[in-house]
Formats: structure tokens, sequence, C-alpha cells
């Protein structure tokens, strides 16, 4: 009776194997898609934020955050769009040096022309811009091959002249001033400085993170340094040529 009682149970034990392996693959296949819903959600945050919340919080833009919040566009960038900001990461500012930015956040106008030209009305992804300049660079060869023939592209094969600068198109910024959009062996370009982070989306337009800081051609940071420099220096100079004049007299 107990060696068939023995059996019952070895055979009972053995039916209950498949099911137990089957709790462990189905255990194994929830746990493995839970990070993958999770990094999903990640990537959606900013879609909730605006373009002023996300730079305000990034740890990589405190500076940038900083000088949106000097030349009050906050409200501009926080309500407007949508918007294009091509945004300088705190290595951009730290590359200028503080003898630049110092001066250039005590003056308010310069600060917000310098900004705005980091701003483009409307929204432009990185696939929009690759496109738009792989398009603009097709009308112009279009361009060229009917108004002369195809004879310039001859010579710059023969020559091996290629097109150095890669594609190219123009963006009109808030300043008022165009920025040269180019990709060159996919690497986008603005002006010259490197989109280094793409589309980062928002619910008033994109963010594209750059390696530097982009400064309007009618703006002179160093020029606007020495100015305030020898504007700071005259008065003493001026002191010290009247204390001259008066021991001169006496």
């Amino acid at each position: 009776m107990r060696r068939w009682i023995a059996l019952c149970a070895c055979i009972l034990a053995l039916l209950a194997l498949p099911f137990a392996a089957t709790a462990v693959v189905v255990g194994d296949e929830n746990a493995t898609m839970t990070p993958v819903d999770e990094t999903g959600q990640m990537d959606n945050q900013t879609a909730d934020m605006t373009i002023a919340a996300y730079i305000e919080q990034d740890q990589n833009l405190t500076r940038l955050a900083e000088a949106i919040s000097v030349a009050g566009l906050y409200d501009t960038l926080n309500s407007g769009g949508p918007y294009t900001v091509f945004a300088p990461s705190d290595d951009a500012f730290d590359a200028l040096g503080n003898d630049t930015v110092n001066p250039l956040m005590n003056e308010t106008d310069n600060l917000t022309m310098v900004l705005q030209y980091h701003v483009i009305e409307g929204e432009y992804t990185s696939v929009d811009l690759v496109s738009m300049t792989e398009n603009e660079t097709e009308n112009q060869t279009g361009n060229e091959t009917e108004s002369e023939g195809g004879v310039l592209e001859i010579f710059s094969g023969l020559l091996g002249m290629g097109n150095e600068t890669g594609n190219m198109t123009t963006l009109t910024t808030l300043a008022g001033e165009d920025l040269n959009v180019s990709v060159t062996n996919g690497e986008v370009m603005i002006e010259n400085a490197t989109v280094t982070m793409v589309d980062i989306n928002t619910t008033n337009g994109v963010i594209h993170v750059i390696d530097q800081v982009l400064v309007p051609p009618g703006l002179n940071l160093t020029a606007a340094e020495t100015e305030t420099a020898m504007e700071t220096e005259m008065p003493t100079e001026t002191m010290a040529g009247n204390q001259t004049l008066v021991g001169v007299v006496q």
C-alpha cells in the first residue's frame, strides 16, 4: 500500500512539472516587457512640456535657461509657437568665456538679439532639416544645369571639386537674420555649430541642442566688451588728468 501511494505521488509530481515551467516562462516574458514600456514613457515625457519648461529643467542647458530669464523671453517660449530652438549647451557658453558671457548678460538688448537668433518660427524636425537641404541643393543643381548646360558640373567633376559644403538651406530667425543649415556626411550644422542632440519634442515646438553659441552678423561681442572696458577706465583717467591740472595751477 505504501509503495502504491509513493508511486502515485511521483506520477503527480511529474505531471505538475510542465505547468511550473510554463508559469516561469510567462513570468519572464512579463518581466522583459516592463522595461520596454517604461522606456517608451520616458521618451514621451517632454511631449507634455513647453520649450521654456524643458530648457529650465535640463541640467545641460542651465546657462541658456538663465539667459532666457534675464532677457524676459520665458513667456514667449512658454506659450507662443510653434518654434524651433537651436539650444546652446552649457559647454557652448563656457567656450565663449566669462569675459564675454558676463557682460552679455548685463546687456539685455544684445542678449535678446542673440537668443532670438537661435529661434525659428515653425517646427522643423531633423528629418525636415535634412529634407529641406536636399531639396534646396537639387533646385540649385537644376537651375545651373538649365542655364549653363551642366558645364559647371562637368568642370567640377574633372577638377575633383564636388560639393564641399554639403547640402545647404537657410532659415529666418526671430532676430530677422538668416541661419545657414547644412548637412555634410549625415551631420547637421547650424552655421559653424554642430547639432549634438535632435528632436526634443515639446508642446509648442522642437529643440535641437548645439555645441556653439550663435552670434548675429551685426553684433560683435568682443567689441562690445572692449567698449565697456574703455568706458569704465575713462573716468579714472579724466580724474587723474584733472588732479594734475589742479596741481599745475596751484
